[in-house]
């Protein structure tokens, strides 16, 4: 028998640092001010993406590491013996399923570890508050050439790192260079690919790292031309230049997601792939300690150079509490804030006066679906499927899952701009699904195995409920429950997961970066392809290419509509339902606003008034 939620918080509470157990009996107070902007009126920025804590990449760096209980804690830095000279903001508590998979910026990928990563690093801009950008490490915005192929960015001169080290130009190219490095398992490296020089920089670390051996003469780590991304460039020691292919429309924005955060190329090399435990940033907070499996905490950057801007005093994060605990907790007052509740949770928050004012809710904003790989038979062939988006009523799953989401059209959010309302849709029609199958050559079927994630319980049923709808067609669908790192691990190597669940929040309001990053053939890799159905489609490739080349905003636009109806033509994927997203934030966390983008919460700008 399994232990009562509330029983199980109790006891967990016993084992907090002493800082979670002051706030344990203290129940929620009825709901008050709702949670207001940042006082400096600046913006929470872009924020997206899996409704998952332990979605992320890092298992791609040589199969997912298993992380025990309980180890000796990392320490990441000693605690600054001096808080520097901010308001006051109280400790930021937090709880999560499972340790982060990493915490390098390259390397984020879930929404937890997106949010975690805006706390340990800054970006060169953000997205401002009433749209366009803001600078942050930049001293203003950059200068664009006329021609729109270079952006110059002149630094801050009062930025340090969190170990005290100067922000420099260098580190600056250091950061972007790394997404072109195959060892750095970058998990968005597609957002930088309109940079200049970047492929081919690639393409020769990719030739080194097949070589046997490394000719004699050559005593650098590097030694096949180019050496560089030719269009990165120091110019002196606080300027960067960054050249692009051809115009970017949504590079700018690129440069405000979680995953350009500005690193510290010292740390890096010193550090290789510990880094991803051990992050060095220029942001509010740094590393104190991380025991895996128990426990991480951040303490604040005593080098931040924006002392005037409010920010908790202190960051703790719970590991390995589920999700029905981590909503006794955040009821009764120990949680600040909580991504995503188990559908009983949702309805009781949803009855309950005490607690609808805390209850944040973004519409439509993640596409959950069944990816098909279009290099493993039997979806090779489109009738196949074709048949499977037929099998499927989505209005029914769309009732299954508490009606916490809509039927998803198509590939992009429904937030984002250029959504092509007009898409056609795949009606409910199991007589028309065994059709195609028998054209296809299975007139009876097929067995296949269908992967998906065992901790989201929406995946699940997801699952489940396509497991069933697929039989009825007579296609057998083995369920395999694994862990997010797993899937995406497996599934981001090709020709090795047949189908599984997945989602997409986009990180910016721009189409091309859910479309560009899971749809374009043009970005296939052997392992860590992002692109899960490694879907691949010779005209959808050149629309991509136009619309990288098309300076024309609204033009823009229809080729990325364009290309949204021949992905649903073609079907690389069953398309299921538009999740919500949804978070729990408490009366007395100031500054939180959520956004339909990755991450959903930005929090590291956030103070708490208890």
């Amino acid at each position: 028998m399994s232990m009562d939620p509330r029983q199980k918080a109790t006891e967990f509470t016993a084992h907090m640092p002493e800082g979670f157990q002051r706030h344990a009996s203290r129940a929620l107070k009825a709901p008050a001010d709702r949670c207001s902007p940042r006082p400096d009126g600046s913006s929470t920025g872009p924020v997206g993406r899996e409704a998952s804590w332990t979605a992320a990449v890092l298992g791609r760096l040589g199969g997912v590491a298993k992380c025990a209980l309980f180890l000796a804690p990392l320490v990441f830095a000693a605690e600054p013996a001096t808080a520097a000279p901010v308001r006051s903001g109280g400790t930021l508590r937090l709880a999560v399923e499972a340790d982060p998979r990493s915490l390098d910026a390259a390397q984020v990928f879930s929404n937890v570890e997106a949010t975690l990563g805006f706390f340990l690093f800054n970006t060169l801009i953000d997205a401002g508050p009433e749209g366009g950008f803001v600078p942050v490490l930049a001293e203003s915005l950059p200068t664009t050439s006329a021609d729109g192929f270079t952006h110059t960015f002149r630094l801050r001169r009062d930025v340090r790192f969190s170990n005290g080290q100067e922000l420099t130009a260098d580190d600056v190219v250091f950061t972007f260079e790394r997404f072109f490095d195959p060892g750095t398992a970058a998990a968005t490296g597609s957002y930088f690919y309109s940079i200049a020089g970047g492929r081919e920089f690639m393409e020769a670390r990719k030739q080194e790292a097949a070589a046997a051996d490394k000719p004699e003469h050559q005593a650098a780590e590097r030694w096949i031309e180019p050496l560089t991304v030719s269009g990165l460039r120091a110019l002196g020691r606080h300027t960067v230049e960054i050249r692009m292919k051809q115009p970017d429309l949504a590079f700018l924005h690129v440069l405000t997601s979680a995953a350009a955060g500005i690193v510290s190329r010292a740390e890096v090399e010193r550090l290789g792939r510990r880094f991803a435990t051990q992050p060095v940033g220029t942001g509010r907070f740094l590393g104190k300690e991380w025991v895996r499996g128990a426990r991480l905490r951040l303490a604040r950057n005593p080098h931040h150079f924006r002392a005037d801007l409010p920010c908790p005093d202190a960051v703790e994060v719970l590991v390995n509490v589920d999700r029905a605990t981590q909503a006794m907790m955040f009821e009764r007052g120990e949680l600040d804030f909580q991504y995503y509740l188990q559908d009983p949770d949702y309805h009781r928050f949803r009855r309950d006066p005490r607690l609808q004012s805390s209850l944040r809710i973004v519409m439509g904003t993640s596409p959950t679906y069944v990816f098909l790989n279009c290099e493993m038979p039997p979806f090779t062939n489109r009738l196949v499927r074709l048949a499977l988006n037929h099998a499927v009523d989505k209005d029914a799953l769309v009732r299954v899952l508490a009606r916490r989401g809509v039927p998803q059209q198509g590939p992009l959010p429904l937030a984002v701009q250029g959504f092509n309302r007009g898409l056609p849709a795949y009606a409910h029609d199991p007589a028309r699904a065994r059709a195609l199958l028998a054209e296809a050559g299975f007139p009876g079927g097929f067995e296949t195995t269908l992967w998906a994630v065992r901790e989201n319980p929406a995946w699940m049923k997801a699952a489940q409920f396509v497991q069933e709808s697929l039989r009825q067609i007579g296609v057998v669908a083995q369920i395999k429950e694994v862990t997010a790192p797993t899937l995406l691990d497996f599934a981001g190597r090709r020709r090795t997961v047949p189908m599984g669940t997945s989602d997409w929040v986009s990180a910016f309001d721009d189409p091309k970066e859910t479309l560009d990053t899971v749809l374009n053939g043009n970005n296939l890799t052997d392992e860590g392809c992002a692109n899960l159905a490694f879907y691949s489609n010779p005209r959808v490739q050149q629309l991509f290419r136009d619309a990288d080349t098309e300076a024309n905003a609204a033009r823009r636009l229809e080729i990325y509509r364009d290309i949204e109806r021949q992905v649903v033509e073609d079907a690389p994927w069953i398309f299921l339902i538009q999740m919500n997203l949804e978070m729990m934030c408490q009366p007395w966390l100031k500054g939180f606003t959520a956004r339909g983008f990755w991450p959903p919460a930005r929090l590291e700008n956030c103070w708490l008034e208890r």
